[in-house]
Parts: C-alpha cells; sequence; structure tokens
C-alpha cells in the first residue's frame, strides 16, 4: 500500500508499456458517466413534457366538452325556434295557478 501511495507503482515498466491503454480507459469511464448525466436529463425533461402533454389533453377534452353542450343547446335553441317556443336565458320557475275560489 505505501508503494501505491508514494507512487512507485507508476515507476514499474509494465505501468510504463501501459500508459496509453490506462489513458484510454478513463476516456472511456469519464465518457461513460458524460453520456449517463445526459440519457438521465433527456429522460428526465421526456417525463416533463409527457405530464404536460397529458394535462393538455385534458383540457383539450374538457374544452370540447364544453363545445359539444354549447352546440347542443344551440340546436335546440334553433329547434324551438322553428315551433314559436323560446329558450330561456334565467334558471327555470315554477308557475302558480292562483284560483279565486
Amino acid at each position: 500500500m505505501a508503494q501505491f501511495l508514494g507512487g512507485d507503482v507508476l515507476e514499474s515498466q509494465f505501468v510504463r508499456k501501459q500508459i496509453k491503454l490506462i489513458a484510454m480507459i478513463l476516456v472511456m469511464c469519464l465518457a461513460l458517466v458524460a453520456v449517463r448525466y445526459k440519457v438521465e436529463s433527456l429522460t428526465k425533461e421526456k417525463k416533463a413534457l409527457q405530464q404536460k402533454i397529458d394535462y393538455m389533453r385534458e383540457v383539450r377534452a374538457q374544452m370540447r366538452r364544453q363545445y359539444q353542450e354549447s352546440i347542443r343547446i344551440s340546436r335546440i335553441d334553433r329547434d324551438l325556434d322553428t315551433i314559436g317556443v323560446g329558450l330561456v336565458a334565467g334558471p327555470p320557475y315554477e308557475l302558480k295557478i292562483e284560483s279565486n275560489e
């Protein structure tokens, strides 16, 4: 352990012959870490975008339902106008018949 910490291992003939291989392995390890970080950040971004897409689809469906409801009411109003009955804009109310007894 003392040789390793002191740097004596780096002076050996075997290590000097393999220095290019060791450097290539270190570069590959750094590239692996960089690629993994990039993939992780892209995965997070994809998840956020998917959530936004899901929300927008939900909003679109809600707006479509409201639009369909307004079309239905417009058709009913148009059909009632053809027979001479108007569509009341306010809430319904109860008619009371007073008797003169």
